[in-house]
């Protein structure tokens, strides 16, 4: 389900302004915030808070942050080996039902732990191109066969090259983060080389582009509802910027990072800052002042608030700061 951007808890750290940001404090912070994360995992995987079970989301953003580290990456891809499901994809928490969403995550997690380590696994591979394959089938389809048809007819192969996005859960509507979430799966490290990826890709990027809202950004799905025109949200506006990074000269891009301080959400919490944090330095923009108001969230354990899957954002968006964003297509 979609998150809801409550404001987290606000730590005692002293707050910077923008143009006062030392290096050493932004690391200083980094290795707080790593030190809590190593404390709340569990072999290999994390649930949203300290102690509680394994949960996809939070453990592949734990596993980003922490993918310098050789046993975490070991025991993440064995969590995420052992967890995937028979179709390809991953289920919310372990066991508990279908795959969904989640499974975006867990390959984005899967391939960029795979480069950092270097290793070259047949099992890896095969997982891969089984998840590859899930989130290909799962793409939301508006179209049945005898339209798809007449489509191709009438139009050619070009008919059938329409947008096509991913659901929070399958046969749904597409909206913005899962798509999102698994573009940056198929994009990074670098884009999946696989039958049809390119079209896959190419149909997604077309989905967000062309549901940017009027005033520059993206609502959770739709642009336009009853011939309203919706607002745009920060948290879903600066996802698929990170997602859109390599459409740069895109107008709505452009348009959506100037209106990035005016979305809806702006600086409302730690998770709305780090995401935003991390688009702009994805489109080489200067991060310093999302990057102070993060900072002074940073609570004394190192942590970003009760949600992990938050703190370790925040962690991944003080990297990127730095010029380490694991998250630049």
């Amino acid at each position: 389900m979609p998150k809801s951007e409550k404001i987290e808890s606000k730590g005692a750290s002293q707050a910077h302004g923008p143009d006062k940001i030392e290096a050493a404090a932004v690391q200083a912070a980094i290795s707080k915030v790593d030190n809590y994360i190593q404390g709340a995992g569990k072999s290999g995987s994390w649930g949203y808070r300290p102690g509680e079970s394994a949960c996809i989301e939070p453990t592949a953003y734990c596993a980003i942050a922490r993918r310098r580290d050789a046993q975490t990456r070991k025991q993440v891809m064995d969590f995420l080996l052992s967890n995937q499901n028979q179709d390809g994809g991953w289920s919310t928490s372990p066991g508990i039902g279908k795959s969904d969403w989640t499974s975006g995550l867990a390959l984005l997690a899967l391939r960029i732990l795979l480069k950092e380590d270097g290793a070259a696994d047949p099992k890896h591979a095969a997982a891969i191109d089984k998840a590859v394959s899930y989130l290909f089938e799962a793409r939301t389809e508006f179209y049945g066969a005898l339209a798809k048809f007449l489509l191709l007819i009438s139009k050619g192969d070009a008919g059938l090259n329409y947008p096509r996005g991913w659901p929070w859960s399958p046969g749904c509507f597409h909206w913005v983060e899962p798509t999102a979430y698994t573009l940056l799966a198929l994009k990074l490290p670098e884009h999946i080389e696989k039958q049809d990826s390119k079209r896959v890709i190419e149909r997604a990027d077309s989905f967000l582009l062309e549901h940017a809202c009027k005033d520059g950004g993206w609502n959770h799905g739709n642009d336009l509802c009853l011939n309203v025109h919706l607002p745009p949200y920060v948290v879903t506006t600066a996802e698929a910027l990170i997602a859109l990074s390599d459409q740069k000269s895109a107008d709505v891009v452009q348009h959506a990072l100037k209106n990035l301080p005016n979305t809806i959400g702006f600086a409302s919490s730690a998770m709305s800052l780090a995401w935003v944090a991390i688009a702009q330095k994805t489109h080489d923009k200067e991060s310093g002042e999302s990057i102070s108001m993060l900072l002074e969230r940073q609570n004394k354990d190192g942590s970003f608030g009760p949600n992990l899957m938050v703190t370790a954002l925040s962690m991944l968006a003080l990297q990127a700061h730095l010029g380490d964003n694991v998250l630049k297509v």
